[in-house]
């Protein structure tokens, strides 16, 4: 039934002579990717720097727990499974569950529960969701199910989040555990990951889905979650930098970020990449990557803001 779900919108798609095909791509892709760190960096940075951490965390923890489904069940991809289906474009690796779906799930659920007064807003964000969900399948690249328990997945992790927050509230020094879970996750999954079996099915002598690529993917997130664990708890440990600042400090420090998150992924991980390409590497660039948004760069601009020569010139 879901196959015949995805012919039915390939049909109308087709029919249609593929008039939105752009528009659910781009909407794919806005869930996905450098935009969705831009958006808890400038959060973090500049707006409120408490929901901006609880979506660092959030994304970091579903885009985990994603990996754990995608590696352990090894679901193909649709075409995989009906040579009917022509996706739109086409995604790598393992379908199940949506990384997009959770990972979008991840990040409008979090500004839903820290700014549910603002009804407005929130129902944007779930229009966001469910077009993210759909195009999703629109394009051919996911089930229904792959969706669901994608979106599904991301929620869970910020109702679980919103709970250990509270709790974390009320004893501030309960905080060394998010570091401490983040460090016995990351460990336990690299070590399940190296060890367990993929299926390793040809057509017409090629490989459907690379292990070695899988599973490169699942450091990457690995890397991601231990490095928005221990970002969180050093910068709330040790950096402790303020929102207390002129509103052109913050304008300055999102500028002078984006130009850093742009530079970052799209220059240096492909450099380093190029020069030497395997797991640890990619799990040492994405952890890195973390590290220096949420604990370099603000130590860097909270020491810069501080000097008497910035204040004068943002005072003039």
């Amino acid at each position: 039934m879901d196959i015949q779900y995805l012919l039915s919108l390939q049909w109308l798609r087709e029919s249609m002579g593929g008039v939105f095909n752009d528009f659910f791509v781009q909407m794919s892709d806005l869930s996905y990717g450098i935009f969705i760190w831009m958006l808890a960096c400038v959060m973090f940075w500049a707006v409120d720097k408490k929901s901006g951490g609880f979506l660092f965390l959030n994304i970091g923890f579903s885009r985990f727990f994603m990996q754990v489904l995608k590696l352990t069940f090894c679901v193909y991809r649709p075409w995989i499974r009906s040579d009917k289906i022509v996706p739109i474009e086409k995604a790598s690796g393992y379908s199940f569950p949506s990384g997009h779906s959770v990972t979008a799930a991840a990040n409008y659920t979090t500004v839903i529960e820290r700014y549910r007064s603002y009804k407005p807003l929130c129902v944007l964000m779930a229009v966001m969701l469910l077009l993210t969900m759909f195009s999703r399948n629109y394009i051919g690249v996911h089930t229904p199910q792959d969706v669901l328990v994608g979106a599904l997945l991301g929620i869970l992790v910020v109702i679980i989040g919103s709970k250990v927050w509270e709790w974390i509230d009320k004893d501030p020094k309960r905080d060394y555990i998010i570091p401490c879970v983040g460090i016995m996750l990351t460990a336990a999954f690299l070590i399940y990951i190296s060890v367990k079996s993929y299926p390793m099915d040809y057509v017409n002598g090629e490989l459907l889905v690379d292990p070695n690529k899988m599973m490169k993917d699942g450091f990457k997130d690995a890397g991601r979650l231990l490095g928005v664990t221990l970002g969180w708890f050093i910068e709330r440990r040790f950096v402790k930098f303020t929102l207390d600042v002129p509103v052109i400090q913050r304008i300055s420090r999102c500028c002078f970020g984006v130009l850093l998150i742009i530079l970052y992924e799209n220059a240096f991980i492909p450099a380093i990449s190029g020069l030497v390409s395997s797991s640890w590497i990619s799990f040492a660039l994405t952890f890195a990557e973390l590290i220096v948004f949420m604990v370099i760069y603000p130590l860097c601009f909270k020491k810069l803001e501080a000097t008497r020569l910035f204040r004068v010139k943002q005072a003039g």
